[in-house]
């Protein structure tokens, strides 16, 4: 028996897509939200938040009452405020690439239940997104959603159709409904490693005309203090948060991070030692975490997978796996769901 994590919650702006689209739908919000014990009131609250908990009951009450394409009907929802202060940095952002990283960088902000990574390989750029909502998992509908809710946004942002590469999915392939490839524009597959989007890094560079990367910055500020609010006590997890978010950079220097969390390396490190852990150590946890997810992907060699991770060579990274794991990094694809399971039973979540 799962246990809810009752410290995971969403912003209620997502939960306003959610009914604004049951209102399009012909459903009644306020009495499901009633029935669920959700206050209506908190959806004017612009940083309010629900529990996961509620969220999940949501989505099953919304999915059971509404058509198959109803995840399309909620991205079709979304705005700015949507995902609160990080929605109007994204929209004052540069680039798409720029609003994409400050998407990944923040994702725990929108909602503790997800975390976000963007990572660079020759010409394309993979948003990979991964759920974890402390009890069950959710139904593949809100999978759908965020995917295809960031995919609009970047659409609303560049003020022009912006199609994917590839668009993949965890869950196996529904039933019913069929709009998801025609709304993406790309092949959408199924039964993957990772629930993620493939983009052309040429589209995700060009200009956005009505940028003010000024204002984006100032954006940034107040987003971390919210999340600073947000994560006390949990300080290790901005760490590796933030780590995530430049991994694919190549080598990840502390001052990097320290930068990116608007503080200074030793308070970095004194911060980590008061909590009982060490970069090198969330360093360490980031990357066996993110070589698992890489290497489950036919599209990335050793070698690709080794510079994503910020290491200088192939053999400096299989050295370190197998001190992580006891197993080569070419062992893994071989592996069945016990010894997988026993492997990353490792991984500190």
């Amino acid at each position: 028996m799962q246990v809810e994590d009752e410290t995971k919650s969403g912003l209620t702006g997502w939960v306003l897509a959610i009914v604004r689209a049951m209102r399009t739908s012909g459903i009644d919000p306020d009495q499901v939200l009633r029935d669920i014990g959700m206050d209506p009131s908190r959806l004017a609250g612009g940083y309010s938040r629900y529990s996961q908990h509620q969220i999940s009951l949501l989505w099953q009450k919304a999915v059971v009452l509404s058509d198959a394409d109803f995840a399309l009907r909620v991205a079709a929802e979304v705005r700015p405020s949507t995902f609160h202060v990080v929605g109007y940095a994204m929209s004052c952002s540069a680039t798409l690439s720029r609003a994409l990283h400050r998407f990944a960088f923040y994702c725990r902000l929108i909602s503790d239940s997800a975390t976000a990574t963007l990572t660079e390989s020759g010409e394309e750029a993979t948003l990979a997104i991964h759920f974890d909502t402390g009890g069950p998992p959710p139904i593949y509908q809100t999978v759908d959603t965020v995917l295809a809710s960031v995919l609009g946004f970047l659409r609303w942002i560049a003020g022009e159709e912006i199609n994917p590469v590839a668009v993949n999915f965890v869950h196996p392939k529904p039933l019913m409904g069929g709009g998801l490839e025609a709304y993406f524009g790309c092949p959408v597959a199924y039964g993957q490693p990772d629930d993620s989007i493939v983009f052309r890094r040429v589209d995700l560079e060009a200009p956005i005309m009505v940028a003010d990367e000024e204002l984006a910055s100032l954006l940034d500020g107040v987003a971390n203090r919210y999340l600073e609010k947000r994560m006390a006590g949990r300080f290790a997890l901005r760490v590796r948060d933030a780590l995530k978010a430049r991994l694919g950079d190549g080598m990840v220097r502390k001052g990097d991070i320290a930068k990116r969390l608007h503080m200074t390396e030793r308070t970095l490190l004194r911060r980590l030692k008061e909590e009982g852990t060490t970069f090198s150590d969330v360093l360490d946890q980031v990357r066996l975490q993110q070589a698992f997810q890489y290497l489950r992907r036919d599209d990335l060699t050793i070698r690709d997978i080794a510079y994503m991770l910020g290491f200088s060579d192939e053999g400096t990274f299989s050295r370190a796996f197998k001190r992580w794991t006891g197993r080569r990094p070419s062992t893994i694809a071989q592996m069945n769901a016990e010894e997988l399971r026993g492997v990353t039973s490792k991984i500190d979540s």
